[in-house]
């Protein structure tokens, strides 16, 4: 750094900035720049600061504190004083990751830590390390659904929790093939046992093995069963908590040992097995107990909970925690809010699952009552020349004999004397009372440290089965092991503490090192040199080196004469014996010290602090040896729990132990005898217990750099343990200490903050003048330009920071300063806009007031100009009425003048008209007399000629009416006839193609001779049908006419004469024209039958040139199809299992038995996509495609030119409403078989429903007796339907049902009969496909359930109870395989549909026709059964076709709902540490709103195609709609990218596209299921900043609990412009959530179908469809469906229902006796 770069630093420093301060009480505080002074000529610079109030202060807090920072330019460069560390804007406080932040700095650390622990977010990332703060009260962050929605997801992608730390470990395992670690490590108190605990019932839970789980789940346990393994791994956690954890100052379960479990997993990366090994027990602690501190956990629950029947053996009785020396010296035996008595059960429990049986737990408690007892054994002594001595009557010494089966005299002897082996001879002596003490106590804890470590070895050989040297799969590690200590004496125990967490340290930082270089080289930046970071080798050098302290310890504690003076002595001499001045910083003298005070005292100085040890007690610490006559005594023990323990001393290489067992524990026996009888002294080395540790850890260390590490630093917020209390010295010192500061100083040594380049260019590009789109860049390389166009514009330096391939790095505080500039570019735009809207609002102000103005001035002048015309208005109105007034004065006389003159002129003339008019009237009265007379007689004449006429023409007209009525009848007659003849030659021409059929030569020519003369036949048909039925409605008008003239005869008799003729005339017409037409069809007829041999040629032909067109198609269809798969490669597995319609709008699907072909083009066609997103591979065969039927040719439709229109017309509806495969002719069979195949596709339209052309051909059919054959019975007989050649079906066998006899015995024994419905019907059954082509009725898409539903009634019938259950049940079954995989929706849809369709149809003939006669009580029996069973089926397909819905519909929820942006103008920014680190920054979702909504559309066109029940749909949408609600809910609330009001806004407007599609299909009321998504979005836009907005948030919010509304406020992402919800906002949140706050759920529960019951209400099916498509082989199911329809159509005069067979004749509701309807009801526990 060089002066010329101080000065754009201090620029930064600008009045109102924020910078750190240190405090003694709370480490940094925040303080703002009041005034700054920057002497450029003296260069040097001042300012001065004005601390700020915390949070929550009042108005009367105390003035201010202020700072002032002095220095001059060179101490800047040379940095002997620093600038203030400068605070982050509001928009990061609370960040989830500290590496994010703008300022990385310590205090910026620990203030952004204090204000996610006071929003009550426990857990932050800084890099790779996950930092824990210990909350000292339950929180609800480990439930089973949070656990289960981390599963599966990436680190980062939520909220940090120890669960994402596990999820990352094992998806590193799975992903690359390589071995993890989990590293929790933090001081006492911390919660490293807790976080271990739940990081094994995350690997025991999260991913369990889906074969145990199955077994589990049959066996009866639940959904969450877990495997045994994973059972004993959580039960290893209360039994080693309680030998292993006891109470401190500092914690109340804390850990005395370490702890490092191997999680095994096999191939399948299930748990298989585990293996524990433990590091260094406290043994010390059995003995002795600072004051409020307790022994290990076991005693106190062993003293409260003991069963009274062991006490008095135990020698308990009567005894608590008071009694015993080992458990009162810390004179506290409980813990607030701990059972032991419960947690004894606990532990006896566990023990039980690892494989203690009960009475092995019964040897543990006497073996630990006997330890209690050897704490009260009364050693006596007074002096050292009398020694050490026992009582005979000392009651605990008797107690420990009869527990420990040992000598009790051998026992006694060797506590109080040692053994002097000598060249020659031993020499015993007695021990003092202090000695005698020690050899107690060391016999406590030898044995007790041997019991610990048998646990753990039969912990061991029950996690691995027996096989402990096993070398697993695959594993992950948890290391629970304990932090750095630091007290004010320090001992042996916390120097291998802090000996392990330098190790531990030195792995950490050299990880954290090789990151930082691999981001660097992956990135390809230039100009940077390798991060140099404080290795702490020479300390680990110090401790572990060859001359270090163990190496010293070691010697001394060998030597005879070896004390703890002459070790630090030695200490000394090594490492202090140069001046400090003259230590090289690298070599491990530098970091020894020799206190000035204490003899035998020696400071480390440690990565994280300078610690003072104390030499009293290494040398006994270390050697922790029992004397071998003790060891002997209690190895010859007769309790066979104790040989056991002490029996399986080793090298602690295979069992677990890691060093808590005794040092001595290799030691061997003295040597036999010399020559001479001499004893030789010469015996094995006993390893030290600090050589122990030092293998272990060096073990532990290889583990480790074998394995891929993650970190978790536990903290401890306070001393007290109190609930969310925050003592940030404490912190501040636990960070320094666990090397997360120390990784952000490595971080800031290089280039800390970094962006996507896409992430930079979206936030930063208002920096560059004139700005940029976007779209302006479309390449890699355009991107990094556009960066850095946009660096030069905002950084004059270029060694600032780094664009690398993908991401853009910076400086430590550069991203602070580009960030500040963004924010003064953007106020200055902002202040621009306000210039020009605030110029425009003072415009528009001074527009309105001098528009106000005029408009005042308006109306003053329009008053005085209406005054003044006012006053000329009055004047002129006074001369008009002076005018008007003499002028009436005038007039008025003149009219009385008048008056008078015309009064006598009108009495004169009056008096002569009256006397005129009167001769008048008297003689027109005598003309009217006259005239009236000689019209009466006149009238009366005409009259009677009249009626005379009328009768007699009446008389002539209806015999002339009824004559030509009886030529209209013989007329009808003979058409009538003509019908029947034509009917009955057409019956003769299909006896003529039976007989082509037989003979090979003559098929080719007369089956299209036939095939023609059909379809001509038609067209005469249709013709003469449409002339008769218009000369017959003529006829019949006419005659209404007539009879309607006959009543009106007298007034309009000569109307009717004409029109009587004029009918005469059109009928003769109608006569002469029909004739003609007959002798036209005739000769139409002979000339097609001379032109069969033409057509057969042009035949030929045609097939020729369809057969190149299907080719040529299908090869289009497969180059297509392979097109649209390489575009949707990329999306293949996001719906991959829907089925598709897909194909030629000319494919139509048919309804056809199962072959290779037709299988190839089902999966081709299942495989396109439906909701346009995503395409499966074409599976390389085209769709079939349907063939357009062939008409005549020109010539011969030439001939019948006034019916081809109409004919054609009706063809084309027909194929388009049943399409039939007619893709592969049949070449062999030509034109018989196909007049054949026609035939019988005629046949079947007499089962299908209604219609008057249906009952015609019908009865034509049964009048001709079959195809041919000389059955005329009322049954007419079927005859085998022609199909392909194949060989196996070279013939059918024809069944006649000629009655109920007949039918009876085809239902009671034909097996064929149910292997059609097996396999025609069920399993041999291609499901049609939608097509835009092909239009299908019920009928068509429901015949299955129909027929088969036919056989069981007629079954029912019967009585026949086990043919029903054989029938049913098979079918059952036979559906229930078909529908197993839930390969395609299409399948699923149709057989829901027929499934609860047959299921109906049962339902409405039981509930009308059940019996009261015992005989039918097997058969209803039967059909109950058979209900029930259709009834588990239907809920089967529903879930079954549920589940998969969701398992592809869930992968459209978050991207197409949360993420999609299709609303413009509100683009968020959802980039995380962890998401730029792996590259994935903010990208615009490739799933839109829009396939969410061609989902919807997919499945419910799917559903209304194949007819499913409107119940059905609506409750699949429903589930649906729930499914979006609960997983974006969940997912919303765990994610802080997803929390912002913008977001929230995105949100909205995708949830309002779905509650219209929804209206728009009626399905509105399933979308309740989005009540509390929609509350939850509306809560992200609503205020958040007063404590006003906190009463509306719960109001609108009603649906969300606090605990709820607390975590998505603690989350909560600002934007620009807002300020953080920290202070009183979240205080108050907390307060209202704290009551419920245990019981309150974070996570709604996910939608488990396991448990959910189908409700349905059968619908009431009125008839019995009984069509069949022609394609099916199904000649027994064809002949009881002709059995019956037959006589409905015989007795179709006496007004049977004809559209079927009507379950209605008997009966007329469905309903139960209680007139309530039946519904189906089925839960969860299937058959």
């Amino acid at each position: 750094m060089s002066r010329d770069s101080i000065l754009p630093e201090l620029n930064v420093y600008a009045k109102g900035t924020k910078a750190f301060f240190v405090d003694e009480e709370l480490a940094w505080v925040q303080a703002v720049l009041k005034t700054k002074a920057v002497d450029e000529a003296a260069a040097k610079v001042a300012m001065t600061f004005e601390r700020l109030d915390p949070p929550g202060a009042g108005a009367d807090a105390a003035e201010p504190e202020i700072y002032t920072f002095e220095a001059t330019f060179d101490e800047l460069v040379k940095k002997t004083k620093v600038l203030p560390p400068l605070c982050n804007p509001p928009l990061l406080e609370g960040i989830d990751d500290l590496t994010n932040l703008s300022h990385l700095n310590e205090p910026a650390v620990l203030h952004n830590l204090q204000v996610r622990y006071a929003m009550h977010n426990i857990y932050t990332y800084s890099g790779i390390v996950l930092v824990a703060l210990n909350p000292f009260a339950r929180v609800p962050l480990y439930s089973q659904d949070t656990l289960e929605a981390y599963a599966g997801r990436m680190r980062g992608e939520l909220e940090p929790h120890l669960f994402a730390i596990s999820e990352d470990a094992f998806q590193g395992m799975v992903r690359d093939k390589k071995n993890q670690t989990i590293i929790v490590s933090g001081e006492s108190g911390a919660g490293k046992t807790m976080s271990a605990k739940y990081i094994m019932r995350y690997f025991a839970s999260a991913h369990e093995d889906s074969s145990a789980t199955k077994q589990g789940a049959a066996a009866g346990d639940s959904r969450n069963a877990i495997s045994r393994v994973e059972e004993q791994i959580l039960a290893t956690n209360p039994v080693l908590e309680s030998f292993g954890n006891a109470k401190t100052t500092r914690n109340d379960n804390s850990s005395r040992f370490g702890k490092f479990l191997e999680i095994r997993f096999n191939e399948r990366h299930a748990i298989e097995a585990a293996f524990i090994r433990t590091y260094l027990l406290e043994r010390s602690r059995l003995v002795y107990q600072p004051a409020t501190e307790r022994n290990y956990h076991v005693f106190y629950q062993l003293l409260a909970a003991v069963p009274d029947a062991q006490r008095a053996r135990l020698g308990l009785e009567g005894c608590t925690w008071e009694s015993f020396a080992y458990t009162s010296q810390g004179g506290n035996g409980a813990i607030a809010g701990v059972d032991d008595a419960v947690e004894f059960r606990n532990t006896s429990d566990a023990l039980g699952v690892i494989g203690f049986s009960g009475e092995q737990q019964e040897q543990i408690n006497a073996l630990l009552a006997a330890l209690l007892h050897v704490g009260n054994i009364d050693i006596q002594g007074a002096s050292e020349r009398v020694g050490a001595s026992i009582g005979d009557d000392d009651s605990a010494f008797g107690h420990v004999v009869a527990l420990l089966g040992v000598d009790g005299t051998l026992f006694r002897k060797w506590l109080t004397k040692k053994q002097i082996v000598t060249r020659s001879e031993k020499i015993v002596s007695n021990l003092t009372r202090a000695q005698a003490l020690i050899v107690r106590d060391s016999v406590a804890k030898f044995v007790y440290a041997h019991l610990f470590d048998f646990i753990v070895r039969t912990i061991n050989r029950s996690l691995t089965g027996g096989d402990i040297g096993g070398s697993p799969a695959s594993f992950i590690g948890v290391l629970d092991i304990y932090g750095f200590e630091h007290f004010e004496h320090n001992s042996f125990e916390q120097f291998c503490i802090n000996y392990a967490n330098e190790k531990l340290q030195q792995n950490f930082n050299r990880h954290v090192f090789k990151l930082e270089q691999e981001e660097y080289q992956r990135e390809q930046l230039a100009n940077w040199t390798f991060v140099d970071f404080q290795d702490n080798q020479p300390c680990i050098d110090l401790i572990e080196g060859r001359l270090g302290v163990l190496a010293l310890l070691d010697e001394e504690s060998r030597l005879q004469q070896g004390s703890d003076r002459t070790f630090a002595e030695k200490l000394y001499k090594q490492f202090a014996a140069a001046p400090p001045g003259r230590v090289d910083p690298q070599t491990p003298a530098a970091f020894f010290r020799k206190p000035r005070f204490g003899a035998d005292a020696f400071t480390i100085r440690h990565y994280a602090h300078d610690v003072s040890y104390e030499a009293d007690g290494f040398i006994e610490k270390n050697k922790d040896t029992v004397p071998d006559e003790v060891q002997n005594v209690l190895r010859a023990s007769t309790d066979s729990l104790l040989a056991a323990v002490l029996g399986g001393d080793g090298d602690g290489s295979g069992d677990g132990s890691g060093g808590s067992g005794d040092a001595s524990q290799a030691a061997a026996a003295p040597a036999a005898g010399g020559p001479g009888g001499r004893l030789s002294v010469r015996v094995a080395r006993k390893p030290t217990l600090g050589a122990v540790f030092k293998h272990s850890l060096v073990s532990l260390m290889e583990t480790i750099e074998a394995t891929e590490s993650h970190y978790i630093r536990c903290i401890k917020p306070n001393e007290a343990k109190a609930a969310w209390q925050w003592d940030a010295p404490m912190v501040l010192a636990q960070l320094r200490a666990c090397g997360v500061l120390e990784t952000i100083r490595i971080s800031c040594a290089g280039y800390p903050s970094r962006l996507p380049i896409p992430d930079f260019i979206h936030r930063y590009r208002p920096l560059l003048v004139g700005g940029v789109a976007l779209s302006a860049a479309t390449s890699v390389d355009e991107y990094r330009q556009l960066a850095q166009r946009i660096l030069q514009a905002a950084f004059s330096e270029s060694d600032r920071f780094q664009v690398g391939l993908t991401k853009v790095f910076f400086r430590a505080g550069m991203l602070a300063l580009i960030e500040k500039q963004r924010v003064e570019r953007l106020n200055a735009a902002a202040t621009s806009i306000q210039r020009l809207v605030r110029g425009y609002q003072q415009r528009s102000l001074f527009l309105r007031k001098r528009a106000a103005a005029l408009r005042l001035q308006t109306l003053a002048r329009g008053v005085l100009a209406r005054r003044m015309l006012r006053r000329l208005r009055d004047t002129h109105a006074a001369l008009v009425i002076q005018t008007a007034v003499r002028g009436f004065l005038a007039r008025q006389f003149f009219a009385r003048s008048r008056q008078s003159t015309v009064r006598l002129q009108a009495l004169a003339r009056g008096y002569l008209a009256r006397r005129e008019f009167n001769d008048l009237r008297r003689t027109h009265a005598a003309v009217a007399l006259q005239t009236l007379a000689r019209g009466y007689m006149a009238r009366c004449r005409v009259a009677r000629d009249v009626y005379l006429v009328t009768r007699l023409q009446s008389r002539v007209r209806m015999r002339i009416a009824k004559r030509q009525l009886r030529e209209i009848l013989a007329e009808r007659a003979s058409a009538a006839h003509f019908k029947d003849v034509t009917y009955q030659l057409e019956g003769k021409l299909m006896t003529l193609t039976r007989q082509l059929d037989e003979s090979q030569a003559r098929v080719a020519r007369l089956g299209e001779q036939l095939r023609v003369a059909q379809a001509e036949h038609q067209q005469v048909l249709q013709a003469q049908d449409a002339t008769i039925q218009r000369a017959t409605a003529q006829l019949t008008q006419r005659v209404d006419e007539l009879e309607r003239a006959k009543q009106q005869a007298d007034e309009h008799s000569a109307e009717l004469a004409a029109q009587v003729a004029t009918t005469q005339a059109a009928l003769e017409q109608a006569h002469r024209d029909a004739g003609t037409e007959r002798t036209q069809h005739e000769q139409a007829r002979e000339e097609l039958n001379r032109k069969l041999a033409e057509l057969e040629a042009e035949l030929q032909a045609s097939r020729a040139q369809l057969a190149d067109a299907r080719a040529q198609h299908q090869q289009q269809m497969l180059v297509l199809q392979q097109q649209r798969g390489g575009a949707g490669d990329a999306a293949a597995n996001g719906l991959g299992g829907a089925g598709g319609a897909g194909g030629d709008k000319q494919a139509a699907s048919s309804i056809k038995r199962s072959d290779a072909a037709s299988a190839n083009r089902w999966r081709a066609a299942a495989g396109l996509s439906a909701t346009g997103y995503d395409m499966a591979d074409s599976s390389g065969a085209s769709p079939p495609q349907r063939q357009p039927p062939l008409t005549a040719p020109a010539a011969a439709a030439a001939a019948a030119a006034a019916a081809a229109p109409a004919h054609a017309s009706a063809q084309q509806t027909l194929s388009h409403r049943r399409p039939h495969s007619v893709d592969q002719p049949n070449a062999g069979l030509e034109g018989g078989a196909s007049a054949a195949a026609a035939a019988a596709a005629a046949g079947s339209k007499r089962a299908t429903v209604g219609g008057d052309e249906g009952r015609t051909l019908a009865r034509m059919l049964s009048s001709l007796g079959g195809f041919g054959g000389g059955n005329n019975n009322g049954a007419g007989g079927v005859a085998a339907i022609p199909e392909e050649a194949d060989g196996d079906d070279a013939s059918d066998a024809v069944f006649d049902l000629r009655n109920e006899d007949e039918v009876r015995d085809m239902l009671a024994h034909e097996d064929g009969l149910v292997g059609e419905v097996l396999n025609e019907l069920v399993g041999d059954l291609q499901v049609p496909l939608p097509n835009i082509d092909a239009e299908y009725s019920p009928p068509d898409l429901l015949f299955p359930a129909h027929l088969i539903g036919l056989c069981v009634i007629k079954m029912f019938q019967y009585n026949l109870a086990r043919r029903i259950d054989r029938l049913l049940m098979s079918t059952i079954a036979r559906v229930q395989k078909k529908t197993a995989a839930f390969e395609s929706d299409y399948t699923s849809a149709f057989w829901l549909s027929n499934v609860f369709e047959l299921l109906s149809i049962i339902k409405t003939s039981m509930t009308e026709h059940q019996s009261s006669t015992y005989e039918y009580a097997e058969s209803e029996r039967a059909m109950n059964d058979g209900m029930q069973y259709l009834e588990s089926l239907l809920s089967d397909i529903y879930f079954g076709w549920i589940k998969d819905l969701q398992k592809r519909f869930s992968k459209l929820i978050i991207p197409g709902v949360v993420e999609s942006e299709a609303l413009p103008g509100f683009t968020a920014s959802d980039s995380g540490f962890f998401n730029r680190l792996m590259g994935t920054g903010p990208r615009e979702s490739t799933v839109k709103i829009e396939n969410v909504l061609s989902f919807f559309n997919h499945i419910w066109r799917t559903m209304e195609f194949y007819y499913v029940d409107q119940a059905i749909m609506r409750q699949i949408m429903s589930e649906l709609l729930c499914n979006i609600g609960v997983t974006a809910f969940n997912n919303i609330i765990m994610r802080r990218n997803f929390c912002s009001w913008k977001r929230g806004m995105q949100i909205q407007y995708n949830l309002t596209r779905i509650e219209e599609w929804c209206k728009a299909h009626s399905v509105s009321d399933a979308t309740r299921n989005l009540d509390r998504l929609l509350q939850l979005v509306k809560l992200l836009q609503l205020q958040k900043s007063t404590e006003q907005d906190i009463d509306i948030m719960f109001e609108v919010c009603d649906l969300l609990n606090p605990a709820q509304i607390k975590k998505l406020l603690s989350i909560y992402a600002v934007s620009d412009y807002e300020n953080p919800i920290i202070g009183p906002v979240m205080n108050e949140v907390t307060k209202r959530a704290a009551p419920s706050e245990k019981v309150d759920k974070i996570l709604l529960d996910t939608n488990d179908l396991n448990d959910q019951v189908l409700y349905l209400t059968a619908r009431k099916v009125p008839a019995i469809e009984t069509y069949i498509p022609p394609e099916f082989r199904m000649p027994r199911i064809r002949a009881l469906v002709d059995s019956q329809t037959d006589v409905l159509y015989d007795d179709d005069v006496d007004g049977v229902d004809m559209d079927g067979i009507d379950l209605d004749d008997s009966y007329t509701a469905y309903e139960d006796d209680d007139g309530s309807q039946q519904q189906l009801v089925h839960d969860a526990s299937g058959y």
